[in-house]
């Protein structure tokens, strides 16, 4: 899971483009796309999380994605997510400190490995919008 991070971060310290998120117009399938991510930290080599959320119009349906990625928690923890103040689930830390959730629209998971169905009624994110993960807490850029 760290592995990717370190990889993403590595290519756009190259690129030049450390600590930017986009929004994406058109492209994917013929709609509007967004992506924006959120990184939080306690500071200190302590805590860290990052929030990503990504959708598009995919085959007539809005596909979305929301997953969270933390590190460096006190294992077995229990940090609640919430997006713009409202909670949209708990992750557990695990015994090596880090913890994840992964979201998805339920007609696009085809493999259990994509993660559990996002909700319905959950938002579309812009870049502003807030995300906390436990202690820590960003804004969407």
């Amino acid at each position: 899971m760290f592995k990717k991070m370190t990889t993403v971060a590595s290519a756009a310290a190259i690129l030049g483009l450390a600590g930017m998120a986009s929004v994406y117009a058109g492209g994917g399938g013929g709609g509007d796309q967004t992506r924006v991510e959120a990184r939080m930290e306690a500071g200190n080599d302590q805590a860290q999380a990052k929030a990503r959320y990504r959708d598009r119009f995919r085959n007539g349906l809005l596909e979305q994605r929301f997953d969270v990625e933390a590190e460096d928690f006190e294992p077995g923890a229990e940090l609640v997510v919430s997006v713009n103040g409202t909670t949209v689930g708990s992750i557990f830390v695990n015994d090596l400190g880090v913890a994840e959730m992964q979201l998805r629209t339920a007609e696009f998971i085809d493999d259990p490995g994509d993660g559990t169905p996002i909700d319905s009624d959950f938002p579309r994110l812009m870049q502003g919008d807030t995300v906390s993960v436990g202690p820590l807490s960003g804004t969407f850029k």
